[in-house]
């Protein structure tokens, strides 16, 4: 499912600190887990390009919509692709590749298994992972036992089974980020308030 609010800098946040754990814990090394953190925010910047009626809508999205919505990795990549920063090259390759899923079934390109760059692997595991964990406006907050069984149910479907075993072996470091990051009142975080 799509979870589509107009994300909070705490999520963008938290999101980017998950994916440095699991870059980590894969053993990837401290300076490109430093480098998945840092480019981990550009993933959804796709979502410039679509329309606030379908961002903002709270129910479920129609056919036409998911459609247009499926485009925003494709959008953020045509946006950081070409630079001649590593970083916005990275950020690039992880918009376009983060909601593809280690079944084959994600978009935009049906990739599978190893053919999705890792560190669009690693981002899904992480969004997934606080946006689950996130209440929204259109959904209470799971517990984080009920989100590691979400991950556990989706490895070798949704994600790549490294990078949830990775996210679940550094639990602590994992509960302290929501510890230390937690969400603002959901009152600021409206479409215009001053958040």
């Amino acid at each position: 499912s799509e979870f589509r609010n107009p994300e909070t800098g705490t999520h963008i946040e938290r999101m980017a600190r998950y994916a440095q754990i699991i870059a980590e814990a894969l053993g990837l090394g401290y300076e490109r887990a430093e480098e998945i953190y840092r480019a981990a925010p550009m993933h959804d910047v796709g979502k410039l390009g679509i329309p606030d009626a379908i961002l903002m809508k709270p129910g479920p999205l129609g056919p036409e919509e998911s459609r247009v919505m499926r485009l925003h990795p494709v959008i953020g990549y045509d946006i950081l692709k070409g630079s001649s920063s590593p970083l916005i090259e990275l950020g690039a390759e992880i918009a376009l590749s983060h909601h593809e899923r280690w079944d084959g079934g994600g978009y935009p390109y049906g990739l599978k298994g190893e053919a999705i760059p890792l560190s669009g692997r690693i981002v899904a595991v992480a969004d997934v992972y606080d946006a689950l964990t996130t209440r929204r406006c259109y959904k209470s907050p799971w517990t984080a036992a009920a989100a590691q069984a979400a991950l556990q149910e989706n490895k070798g479907v949704h994600f790549d089974p490294r990078c949830v075993d990775a996210l679940l072996s550094r639990w602590a470091e994992v509960a302290e980020v929501q510890l230390l990051l937690p969400d603002p009142p959901l009152t600021s975080a409206f479409p215009g308030g001053d958040a």
